[in-house]
């Protein structure tokens, strides 16, 4: 019986929520709240912030100017890329090699890398000769240059460019001792190649030109002075050789040229031949130019008085004894308190000259 009469409001409770619920169900029995119920405002969920990567590989300083101030105050190189937007291997190197860390960090360790754009930065492009891209190029702080690549030259690795620039800081310092030995051996024509080589292996093909114009000027001197003695040797056994006269008309003008006063004994004994001679080869006017040459080229030469007697020679040779004349006169009156030996002698015969040609009579 209690637990009957406990059930009666539960019961009713039910019976009421029942009929509020039900389709049947008579709503306005139910009295409405006071205040209408406001729903729970909604909580706005913000997407969490995208997170970038950190940047990767060579952070390049986009002003030359800039670059180069910071090569200086850190004592560093300067790693320039040149390049431009439209340049296909260009963006291959930039997403291939200089995003790389481990060429970020090499090029950290030497250089201010710098990117110079092509289509931008004209005055850049001018100083360093640079018409393709892309062009690399290794260079001091003060501008000046170490290596330059024009191109990839395939290299498409990080492993690839750490070791070009590994290689080109090691030649650049093997080239500063290839270029003192250079200069101080001007003659030497190995040590000019050398240079040439290295400077033109580093991509520095305006300096390598200098040197192998050096080099080749070294090899024409010695091709000179071996036809030279080629032609001393001939003289010897066949003075009226055509292939001598040959030999010595290519080379005793240059030689005079060079003021090199090895051709001075060969030109007085080939003037003298051709200038004596009898028959078709004698030719005493070209014999007194050799003269005048010599006395252009060497005017201290200790055979001075030598040169001036054989130019008056060969102008009375020639048949102009006026000039051969007032030349020996001169001759005799610069050096008549000469107390050197073979000055005297010389003196003596242009005294000789002058009485045998004065009296009417052709000097021998």
């Amino acid at each position: 019986m209690r637990v009957f009469l406990a059930a009666i409001p539960l019961l009713i409770v039910c019976s009421a929520l029942s009929a509020q619920d039900s389709p049947g169900g008579d709503a306005s029995k139910v009295s409405p709240p006071d205040k209408p119920v406001t729903p729970p405002k909604a909580v706005e969920v913000k997407p969490a912030a995208e997170t970038k990567p950190a940047a990767t590989g060579i952070v390049f300083v986009d002003d030359f100017a800039t670059a180069q101030k910071q090569a200086e105050e850190k004592k560093l190189k300067l790693f320039v890329v040149f390049s431009t937007s439209w340049c296909g291997p260009c963006k291959k190197l930039a997403a291939e090699v200089w995003s790389l860390d481990s060429v970020a960090r090499r090029v950290a360790k030497d250089f201010v890398p710098v990117y110079v754009d092509g289509d931008k930065d004209k005055a850049t492009c001018r100083k360093y000769e640079v018409n393709a891209y892309p062009t690399i190029i290794l260079a001091n702080a003060d501008g000046s240059l170490i290596a330059k690549e024009v191109g990839t030259g395939g290299r498409f690795t990080g492993e690839a460019w750490i070791d070009w620039i590994d290689r080109q800081l090691g030649t650049g310092d093997r080239l500063g001792d290839l270029i003192k030995a250079a200069n101080a051996n001007p003659a030497d024509v190995a040590a000019q190649r050398a240079v040439a080589d290295a400077l033109y292996a580093a991509g520095r093909k305006k300096e390598a030109a200098e040197y192998y114009a050096r080099a080749e000027k070294v090899l024409e001197d010695e091709l000179l002075l071996i036809k030279l003695r080629k032609a001393e040797a001939m003289m010897d056994r066949a003075k009226s050789s055509p292939e001598v006269a040959e030999l010595l008309n290519e080379v005793i003008p240059k030689l005079i040229a060079k003021k090199d006063e090895r051709v001075v004994e060969i030109t007085l004994n080939f003037a003298n031949q051709i200038g004596r001679l009898a028959g078709k080869d004698n030719d005493p006017r070209r014999a007194r130019q050799m003269m005048l040459d010599l006395m252009a080229a060497f005017p201290e030469h200790k055979q001075m008085v030598v040169f001036r007697c054989n130019a008056g020679m060969y102008a009375h040779q020639s048949g102009d004894n006026e000039t051969a004349l007032a030349e020996m006169r001169k001759i005799a009156e610069d050096y008549k308190d000469s107390t050197d030996e073979v000055t005297k002698i010389w003196v003596d015969r242009c005294e000789r000259f002058i009485k045998a040609v004065e009296g009417g009579h052709k000097y021998r």
